[in-house]
């Protein structure tokens, strides 16, 4: 956090005016100044250019979120040891995906922080708008992650100095009062659905945004109708805005990205020769490429990848999700394929665990991909209605929209298949189970596992993340037994933020750590 004051103009003319590489080579009388940044109109898109890439960064979601909440989720494995703390649901503080997506958070609000400061003064730009929306947006969604991660945490909305660097545990309700006011802005700033630039928001994604706080607020508060109601009105207005795409399996494709599914999509293809995200190696099983390695030491628990096959054996989800079994990879003199034999015809080693497939990308070159990761979908928005509906007024209306989900499931294949069959005749409480056990099935890897696992509170989390896991009869030698501790609920605070930040100590830890 020490790092912090120097933070906007490194991130601005290092990722939104020249290229990484680039910047190295720059002579100083050549930096542009950052009065002259919001200038002009291209000035003040490079520096919406650099909101994006530190969001993107490594130290994010081109790397943390996939090294640190997947395995912490409970629904992963990591075989790296860095992880072994979060995949055994026994995380510390210097933890080193904490160390680094704390801090990268804090460098990506800061970056809004200093684009919502100069707007907000006053800019005649034609852009002005649109750039200040993006700025509330993107900084609602970082906070929206950093508070459900690690409860409270410093509230920071003015660009940082020397006199604002350290700052306290703010509450969590200020924090979501921010969160709901920023996505408030963006619903206004924000183009209107079609007119915005391809990748980046439009109005309908801070509806969908604030349905999705509203949803937490209300787990967490123990049902209050208000707030399932706020959350359904904000959902709502995002229903039928955009569409399913064609089949499960083309969202994950290469080619088929910015899809008329996406709502909110993390972009990796413009970065050029960078190397610019890290996720197709955590994924990749080694030996799948012929002339580098990948790590693919991420994989789903064994009973993550059994409780979708034993509940829809011939779900077409479970070709474009996992690869199970076995899968065909270069032996060590690259000269030949080989079988290797993984989950369920093995159970021990990192290969006694399933691939999750939905990050191969046949067109990375070791370093960079052009796959972007799907941050917010449409399939998520129905399975978010139907799970409000459910709440509000019991399943009768609810199916429609968590089968508009299981109908493109059943297409996904040709001819379609008979399963995942549509919901019916399920009560409240059947239907709140089976639709949290569909976002997993519809969605594994994509970042909403952690959120799911917690929003439903520590008795939900104990039975369906820690209890499932440990009475699995087949863990093999190198999993773990999950320990039933409450502070599982939420991260710890890094300890280099307790041990920088001048008003936090260690009493501020959250509980347990």
């Amino acid at each position: 956090m020490k790092s912090i004051i120097k933070l906007f103009g490194l991130t601005l003319l290092l990722l939104g005016i020249t290229g990484c590489e680039d910047s190295l080579e720059e002579e100083p009388d050549t930096l542009f100044r950052q009065e002259q940044i919001f200038a002009t109109e291209q000035g003040l898109e490079a520096a919406v250019n650099g909101l994006y890439q530190s969001m993107a960064d490594g130290d994010y979601h081109g790397s943390s979120v996939h090294g640190l909440l997947m395995p912490v989720s409970g629904k992963f494995y990591s075989s790296q040891g860095a992880s072994s703390d979060a995949s055994s649901l026994n995380t510390l503080p210097n933890n080193t995906w904490i160390e680094r997506i704390w801090p990268q958070m804090y460098r990506t609000i800061n970056v809004a922080n200093e684009i919502i400061a100069q707007l907000e003064l006053g800019s005649e730009l034609a852009n002005r708008d649109v750039a200040l929306g993006q700025a509330y947006f993107v900084r609602a969604a970082t906070y929206f992650d950093l508070v459900r991660l690690f409860g409270s945490v410093p509230l920071k909305v003015e660009p940082s100095t020397s006199e604002t660097l350290n700052a306290p545990r703010a509450p969590k309700s200020d924090v979501y009062n921010l969160i709901i006011s920023d996505f408030e802005q963006a619903k206004i700033l924000l183009p209107a659905l079609g007119s915005q630039t391809i990748g980046r928001p439009a109005k309908p994604a801070a509806f969908a945004y604030l349905g999705k706080v509203y949803m937490q607020l209300a787990g967490e508060d123990g049902g209050d109708p208000t707030l399932w109601q706020n959350a359904f009105d904000e959902t709502i207005e995002v229903y039928q805005k955009y569409s399913l795409a064609p089949t499960h399996a083309i969202l994950f494709e290469d080619l088929e990205q910015n899809s008329v599914e996406s709502i909110f999509e993390i972009q990796y293809g413009q970065n050029g020769a960078v190397r610019n995200s890290d996720v197709i190696r955590f994924y990749t099983p080694n030996g799948y490429f012929e002339n580098f390695d990948t790590f693919g030491r991420v994989r789903p628990n064994k009973e993550v990848y059994t409780q979708h096959v034993t509940q829809y054996p011939d779900d077409p989800r479970l070709e474009s999700t996992f690869i199970a079994g076995s899968y065909q990879r270069y032996n060590s003199n690259r000269m030949e394929f080989q079988e290797r034999t993984i989950y369920p015809n093995r159970t021990n080693g990192n290969d006694g665990f399933p691939v999750l497939k939905k990050y191969i990308d046949p067109d990375f070159n070791g370093a960079t991909t052009s796959r972007n990761f799907l941050k917010f979908r449409y399939a998520d928005v129905l399975l978010m209605l139907a799970e409000i509906e459910n709440e509000l007024n019991g399943p009768d209306n609810a199916y429609q929209y968590v089968n508009e989900v299981l109908d493109r499931a059943r297409n996904s294949s040709s001819p379609a298949a008979t399963e995942p069959a549509d919901f019916a005749a399920f009560t409240q409480d059947e239907f709140r189970t089976r639709i949290l056990r569909e976002r997993q099935y519809e969605m594994l890897g994509e970042g909403h596992i952690w959120f799911d696992t917690r929003r439903r509170g520590y008795d939900y989390f104990l039975e369906e993340v820690v209890q499932t896991h440990n009475n699995f009869d087949n863990l093999g030698n190198q999993d773990f037994i999950y320990p039933t501790d409450r502070k599982n609920m939420l991260l710890p605070i890094a300890s280099s933020e307790i041990n920088g930040n001048q008003l936090i100590d260690q009493s501020d830890q959250n509980p347990g750590y």
